[in-house]
């Protein structure tokens, strides 16, 4: 009968409203605000050094297709593969291809956002 009468209370609006979980109550606050992941194509180097300005500065994730790079200026590409290298070397930043279809996208975050890479 009890099953009844709350299913009747429930159906109305009568039913009394049970206090929320405490787990709704904690609320977890990013070290950051918030993250702005720019896409980017490289054109040449300025634009390289441009992405690492909003890496180191700005704390930004950048995913940057290099292939137009690889295609029009060899020495630059080469050049950017050497810089994400010390980068990751004394940074910390870490940087993972995404495609490597004919084209060369890689995703590159600052430390504080650990990539992880599940095949």
């Amino acid at each position: 009968m009890k099953d009844v009468m709350d299913f009747v209370k429930k159906n109305l609006g009568l039913e009394e409203e049970k206090e929320e979980k405490s787990e709704q109550d904690n609320i977890i606050v990013p070290e950051h605000s918030f993250y702005e992941i720019i896409l980017m194509k490289a054109q040449n180097i300025d634009d390289i050094d441009y992405a690492i300005d909003q890496l180191l500065e700005e704390k930004n994730p950048i995913i940057l297709d290099m292939s137009a790079m690889e295609k029009e200026s060899p020495e630059d590409f080469k050049d950017t593969g050497e810089k994400l290298k010390n980068l990751r070397a004394d940074k910390g930043v870490e940087a993972i291809l995404l495609c490597k279809n004919g084209k060369n996208i890689i995703i590159i975050t600052p430390p504080e956002i650990k990539l992880i890479r599940k095949e």
